[in-house]
């Protein structure tokens, strides 16, 4: 078994609040990372294509070990 890796780029609208004396002080703020987004808003993808990062070959022993499940926590 293998595992593919894939990645596309996503258009994203963040929304900020900035509390300083003037715009030029808001944005140097935002320039700098001060501040997170208050919200955030999923607009669309970017690229319509999904490209190709990595393939990994799973060994049988990977799979086995990834997925065993202990005799103590099968109730759960």
């Amino acid at each position: 078994m293998k595992k593919f890796t894939y990645w596309r780029n996503a258009i994203i609208c963040e929304v900020y609040q900035v509390e300083a004396e003037t715009e030029d002080e808001a944005i140097q703020q935002l320039m700098d990372g001060c501040h997170d987004p208050v919200d955030t808003e999923w607009v669309d993808w970017a690229t319509g294509q999904y490209e190709f990062e990595a393939v990994e070959e799973l060994d049988p022993l990977y799979r086995m070990v990834k997925d065993y499940k202990s005799v103590d926590s099968l109730d759960a």
